[in-house]
């Protein structure tokens, strides 16, 4: 992942609006925006996962998925009917379950969360080039 993430982070950031319900979201490169955060994550798992800054990571990656989860449903949507339609769809419902509730450890909280909001903005990228 750390690998990923110093590429996407390379990238310049392109300007994408995606309608999520009645609510327009302004999205620049979904993988770019939250690959910083998914890093954090990920080693504050590791070193300090308790912490105030822990705490408002959980929340920001919490953000994360609830602004992608629409796009990278509607991803899953348009794929034709394949177990990677299945996968995705059920990566979407997942990412929902762990934003409301990822239980009461703050290392496996910040390393689900990280890992889901990375694969929702995997998916609203691919729906952005398709």
């Amino acid at each position: 992942m750390t690998v990923l993430a110093h590429k996407v982070a390379a990238v310049p950031s392109e300007a994408a609006t995606v309608t999520s319900g009645d609510q327009e979201t302004a999205i620049t490169s979904a993988t770019a925006a939250v690959a910083g955060d998914v890093e954090a994550a990920l080693s504050l798992a590791d070193h300090q996962p308790a912490g105030e800054a822990s705490v408002r990571l959980r929340e920001r990656l919490r953000e994360h998925v609830r602004t992608l989860a629409a796009p990278a449903e509607r991803y899953a949507d348009l794929l034709p009917e394949s177990r990677q339609k299945d996968i995705a769809a059920a990566t979407v419902r997942f990412a929902r379950k762990v934003a409301r509730d990822c239980g009461s450890d703050p290392a496996i909280a910040l390393r689900l969360l990280a890992k889901s909001a990375a694969h929702l903005a995997r998916y609203t990228d691919l729906l952005r080039q398709a």
